[in-house]
């Protein structure tokens, strides 16, 4: 059975600046932290404490009427204790008591990979050694990892703001040896904004490799990034993977390919009291791979595109945000090409439809086909198959408007429409139907996945300046299209989600 494959968290930097070089803006803004200095040491410890609590409608995830109401309680402790002397510092970042205390669909019914992980006592996010220099810096060691918008490689460092919907899990993390800096900065004018990127990771854990599983993935990276400011940046990355699966059998769950990543943020016009900023990303991969092969297709040529853009107007206290996005489908699970594109999984669209639905819809088929009683031997690359929230094989336009009312007050809300770029297939029931394509509830799936209307309130407070509050309560219905289709002839019924998450920061 042929599965989609998900070549993502090839990241080409951090999310920190790559260089110690003034008067430029740092990339991303730099958290404040508390605190000591003694000498030429310098110790800092940033903190966040999440609680979120999910509640949704009954999903149903497949046509034997299997159905789900998750209502996961999930908790996270982030650490992030930082020591530096002179030039060099040692960073880390972990979290504790992290995922789903309870609520989550049993391991009987959906396979692992799903929207909400399960609870986990500790996980390393990065502990690594830097040196920086006046225009550049080197990192050896173990990093979370995100490039650009974060639709192909996203650390999961950031939730939504408000504006924005969703929460965010996990994160891609390597073991990454990178130089990166401004060599030119000498030069001043435009020279000063060049940045260029060398890196070589052996992936940790990602959407399609997991070090502790027997996934060996090596990464090249080479960057190239114009980073005048926050508001002003280009960027182009390439991207060589190569992964195999530690003492396996030759050519098993192997993947040679190579991604083209070009991203850019540009504040286009910025007043007092208003500004209009563009920002998009786009993805291509190419290359081989047997992850996801079948028994009539040994090796697959991957063939993938993704593309996202953001349109952010602010005017005072209103806001206007418009988000588009393209991944590339495959409705033919048993050719020799595999073209689904997958955003990363922590680049969120909406609160129902990809994160909730056809997350679970897909985390369902997936256990369904490794299931022995129903399938015999598994077929390799099982465990990819669920989506785990993430935007796959579907466009979609996602206009919202936001209004704070207050300085600690923001509502914000907008209707999602979103569309198939290849036919809603599920793997599992195409099989058993003879191959003829046929979605997660067994129907001949049309082209509209649904409309989807939500709706936020946030506020937020920061009582000291080294502490910030926020409690944010989100909601949405999900109108379901004819891409949801069942044998029946009728569409899956409304579902809807609601969430409430609180957060403290240090």
């Amino acid at each position: 059975m042929t599965l989609a494959l998900v070549l993502i968290a090839f990241g080409a930097v951090t999310e920190e600046t790559p260089a110690a070089v003034e008067p430029v803006t740092p990339a991303v803004e730099q958290k404040k932290a508390l605190g000591v200095t003694a000498g030429a040491f310098e110790v800092k410890v940033a903190a966040n404490l999440r609680l979120a609590q999910t509640m949704s409608s009954t999903i149903v995830l497949d046509d034997l009427g299997t159905a789900e109401q998750p209502t996961p309680f999930e908790m996270r402790v982030r650490l992030g204790p930082e020591i530096k002397f002179h030039d060099f510092s040692l960073i880390s970042e972990f979290d504790v008591a992290t995922g789903a205390v309870f609520g989550t669909p049993d391991s009987t019914v959906v396979a692992a990979r799903v929207p909400t992980p399960t609870f986990s006592p500790a996980e390393l996010r990065q502990l690594y050694l830097q040196y920086r220099w006046t225009t550049g810096a080197a990192r050896l060691g173990v990093q979370t990892s995100n490039f650009g918008l974060g639709m192909l490689a996203n650390a999961g460092a950031r939730d939504g703001e408000a504006g924005d919907f969703g929460i965010q899990h996990g994160g891609a993390v390597v073991a990454r040896a990178a130089v990166l800096g401004r060599p030119l900065f000498a030069l001043g004018g435009a020279w000063k904004a060049v940045e260029p990127i060398a890196a070589f990771d052996l992936v940790v854990r990602d959407a399609t490799a997991n070090l502790l599983e027997g996934d060996r993935a090596l990464q090249g990276i080479l960057g190239l990034r114009f980073n005048v400011d926050d508001d002003h940046q280009v960027g182009l990355t390439a991207i060589y993977r190569s992964q195999r699966r530690e003492g396996g059998a030759p050519g098993e769950r192997s993947t040679d390919a190579f991604v083209a990543d070009l991203f850019a943020r540009w504040t286009v016009m910025k007043t007092a009291d208003s500004s209009l900023t563009l920002s998009g990303e786009l993805a291509a991969i190419t290359g081989t791979t047997t992850q996801s092969r079948s028994d009539t297709a040994e090796v697959l040529d991957v063939r993938q595109l993704g593309v996202v853009a953001k349109v952010n107007y602010k005017k005072g206290r209103f806001g206007v945000l418009f988000d588009g996005g393209f991944a590339s489908g495959d409705q033919n699970p048993y050719d020799t090409t595999l073209s689904n594109f997958r955003f990363d999984s922590n680049y969120k669209v909406g609160l129902i439809l990809f994160d909730q639905v056809l997350g679970y819809q897909s985390a369902r088929s997936g256990w369904r086909g490794a299931d022995p009683s129903l399938t015999g031997v598994a077929p390799e690359g099982i465990d990819l198959l669920p989506s785990a929230g993430a935007v796959t094989g579907a466009w979609y336009l996602f206009p919202r408007a936001k209004y704070g009312f207050a300085d600690w007050l923001d509502v914000y809300g907008g209707p999602l429409f979103a569309f198939t770029s290849a036919a809603l297939t599920d793997p599992f029931n195409t099989r058993l139907n003879g191959g003829t394509p046929v979605n997660y509830l067994g129907g001949t799936p049309g082209n509209y996945l649904g409309t989807e209307l939500d709706l936020g309130v946030s506020v937020h407070a920061a009582p000291t300046p080294y502490l910030n509050v926020s409690a944010t309560l989100e909601g949405g219905v999900l109108l379901p299209g004819d891409a949801f289709r069942t044998a029946a002839g009728s569409n899956l019924g409304a579902v809807g989600v609601g969430r409430l998450r609180l957060s403290a920061s240090l």
